[in-house]
């Protein structure tokens, strides 16, 4: 058994040495910041100033850079203590902590087709027992013989009595075949949420930059739904990344920009056919041709984790201040 002590807020804890540091401090009730917990996103990294740390068979997790690791960054999800460990991490704020995670039964309402690939599923929740949640956070639904799998959820909390969900079609995976071909309306599903630390932070002063690979949209849906809610009158820029046309499976955005003067909308398509007269290439490379600096936005990027690994590293030598940076990458069930 040894201690935990984070040197930016005094709290301190114990840690087993077979669970992770952040398995510990939720356990204990320390609000660490977390997302994937796979490893990926990097959401719950901090810096390890005193003690010893290490991961399962000595292997960095995938969204850890070797020289980040050499200079005291550790992924807290995945590394275990070996010592006692004294470390620096932002705690998640107090009244976000105190939304209650819960366990559900809801009921599918409707699964729609987006696109060729990509399904709306909207779930009913029972009416005496609706889901408190921020804009861009996520549920993990459980299903027997599967288990877990996480989707963010795609609506602001306005209507918390429904859950609006895209899910993509994945080759080789299990829930979303069943999406795809067997699951029907009024069939229950149990869901666990809301979980992560990816969610608008409504009162910065900062301009907003939205920055969507694929199904990543539909938490960035929820946060710009959230913003019009709320009159939040911040500048905001989507920017949504996708192979081609047909992968673009909703026009909000562009109604988004006629609407409101305070929103720009960029579509960038990597593989765009000959005509496409708009942005091409990969997405976080067009933001950086957009802006000379990214000083005093806060960023947002959600998607795949190469997207988002890129516009981390990318965005930082364009100026953002790593503290105004929030992420949430997608990691399918069958690349685990």
């Amino acid at each position: 058994m040894f201690t935990v002590k984070n040197q930016l807020s005094g709290s301190e804890f114990s840690v087993k040495e077979d669970e992770s540091i952040l398995d510990a401090a939720i356990g204990h009730g320390v609000n660490f910041p977390y997302g994937c917990k796979n490893g990926f996103c990097g959401q719950c990294k901090a810096l390890i100033t005193e003690g010893e740390v290490a991961y399962e068979n000595d292997e960095l997790p995938a969204g850890l850079h070797q020289d980040d690791a050499d200079h005291g960054v550790a992924f807290l999800c995945q590394c275990k203590a070996k010592s006692d460990v004294s470390l620096e991490v932002a705690e998640i704020d107090p009244a976000v902590a105190e939304i209650q995670v819960k366990t559900l039964p809801c009921k599918i309402q409707s699964i729609n087709r987006l696109n060729h690939d990509v399904a709306q599923v909207i779930l009913k929740t029972p009416s005496e027992n609706t889901l408190q949640y921020l804009a861009g956070q996520y549920i993990d639904i459980i299903y027997p013989e599967i288990g877990m799998r996480a989707f963010s959820i795609a609506n602001a909390p306005t209507n918390s009595s429904t859950i609006e969900l895209h899910i993509r079609l994945i080759e080789g995976g299990e829930f979303t075949h069943l999406v795809f071909n067997d699951l029907e309306e009024k069939t229950v599903l149990n869901i666990e949420g809301p979980k992560g630390g990816f969610y608008l932070r409504d009162q910065s002063e900062n301009a907003i930059l939205l920055v969507a690979g694929g199904t990543g949209f539909g938490p960035v849906k929820a946060m710009v739904e959230h913003a019009i809610a709320t009159d939040i009158n911040r500048p905001i820029f989507i920017y949504w990344g996708v192979r081609d046309t047909q992968d673009l499976y909703s026009d909000l955005p562009q109604q988004w920009a006629q609407q409101y003067d305070n929103i720009t909308f960029v579509p960038v398509l990597s593989q765009a056919s000959s005509d496409w007269p708009g942005a091409q290439g990969y997405v976080h490379e067009q933001v950086l041709k957009d802006f000379e600096s990214l000083d005093n936005y806060d960023v947002y990027a959600c998607g795949p984790p190469e997207m988002v690994k890129s516009a981390a590293n990318t965005f930082v030598e364009r100026g953002m201040r790593e503290q105004n940076f929030y992420s949430d990458a997608f990691e399918f069930a069958t690349q685990a």
